[in-house]
Parts: structure tokens; C-alpha cells; sequence
């Protein structure tokens, strides 16, 4: 079995495909749209969910049979019906054009395989089995989000502001890495955790004047 190369894919107004419109389609559509990709759904029955986001206009919804016509100037695609045949026609089709497949529940049918994913913010932590053992991919996620809060999210809402200004005012690389690592500390990450966003901020901005923490 082929190793995956991890990767992350900018999906931005990308039109991306998912074939069927059931529970596991539904969670492929809102992990597409929290990326920004332009969503089609193809189905011939749909959950409530995929017929909410269509109706508000996030996403286009055919109810109807997938054709290989669909595929057409289509990024991206993830099939997520339990009908074999569609199935295999479809990922041969999209490999041999090139086109991104994700067959949800076939790992040998794709091009690429969706990692479990945490998110804290701007955090994304991807864990993959290769595909052997999405179970315990999952008891991975589970473990890992008990260990990384929403704290972490918060120390990259900082960082986002706090970086350019210290790119800025400390030129030797050496000094600055050791600001980045006191930004880092467990002390910071606690008062984050109580939700003293601010607080850190000037904290770390007494630092880049010279003032200890």
C-alpha cells in the first residue's frame, strides 16, 4: 500500500463535488464550507440539514443521480454514497482527469483520504491511520483533544498580532526565538485558558520593551 504525503489544500472558491446527501455526506459538506470551498451536492434523497444549506444558498443541491457529466470543472470530490458501482465509475473518472476523489468508506478507490481533525481557532491538528483504522483515529482525536483547549486557539489570535511586531523589534534571531519561546510558556497558556486575552497581549508587548513578564 502506497504511503500519503500530508498535505493541505487551499479550497477557497474551489467547486467541490460530494455525491450522495446523507449523514456522512452532510459532515463532508460543513468540513468543505468551513474552508471556503463553492459546494455541489448531487443526491436523489438528502437529509434536512443539505436541504437548510441549500435553501440559504451555501451550498447547490441537485436532487437527482450522479452523471460524469457533473464532474466537469469540478476540483474536488468525495463520494459519499453507499452504491459500489457510482462509486468505482466515479474515482476511475476522476483519476484518470486528475480530479481529487475521496471515496469515504474505500480507501483503495481514492487520491487522497481525509485526516481526523481537532481545530482550536487557527490550530489544526491532523491525525491518519492511512486509512487502516479510522476507529482509532478517532480514540487518537479523542486523547489529544483533552490535551489542547481552546487556549491554544487564543495563543494564535495573539500570536497573530504579537509576531510581525516582534519580527520588527528584534533583530538578532537567536533573541527573538527566545521571545517567541516565553510567549509559549504554561503561564501564558493558563491565564488564556481564564480567558485574559488582553492581559497577554500587554504582557507580551512589556517584553518587546524590554520589561520582564
Amino acid at each position: 500500500m502506497s504511503k500519503y504525503y500530508p498535505i493541505n489544500l487551499v479550497l477557497d472558491k474551489k467547486k467541490c463535488l460530494v455525491i450522495g446527501a446523507g449523514k456522512v455526506a452532510e459532515r463532508k459538506v460543513q468540513r468543505l464550507l468551513e474552508c471556503g470551498a463553492h459546494v455541489v451536492v448531487i443526491g436523489p434523497l438528502s437529509t434536512a440539514g443539505i436541504k437548510a444549506l441549500a435553501k440559504k444558498k451555501k451550498i447547490i443541491f441537485k436532487q437527482r443521480a450522479v452523471t460524469l457529466k457533473d464532474l466537469k470543472d469540478v476540483h474536488l470530490v468525495v463520494a459519499a454514497t453507499t452504491d459500489r458501482k457510482i462509486n468505482a465509475l466515479v474515482s476511475s473518472y476522476c483519476r484518470k482527469k486528475d480530479i481529487l476523489i475521496n471515496v469515504v468508506d474505500s480507501p483503495k478507490e481514492c487520491s487522497f483520504i481525509v485526516p481526523s481533525v481537532i481545530r482550536r481557532g487557527d490550530l489544526s491538528i491532523s491525525i491518519s491511520t492511512e486509512g487502516l483504522s479510522p476507529a482509532f483515529a478517532k480514540k487518537i482525536r479523542q486523547d489529544i483533544e483533552q490535551r489542547f483547549g481552546a487556549e491554544y486557539g487564543a495563543l494564535l489570535r495573539v500570536m497573530k498580532e504579537i509576531r510581525p511586531l516582534a519580527i520588527k523589534k528584534i533583530k538578532n534571531i537567536p533573541l527573538r526565538m527566545k521571545f517567541f519561546q516565553k510567549a509559549m510558556q504554561p503561564k501564558i497558556l493558563k491565564l488564556l485558558k481564564q480567558n485574559k486575552e488582553k492581559l497577554v497581549k500587554r504582557k507580551l508587548k512589556r517584553i518587546l520593551e524590554g520589561t520582564n513578564i
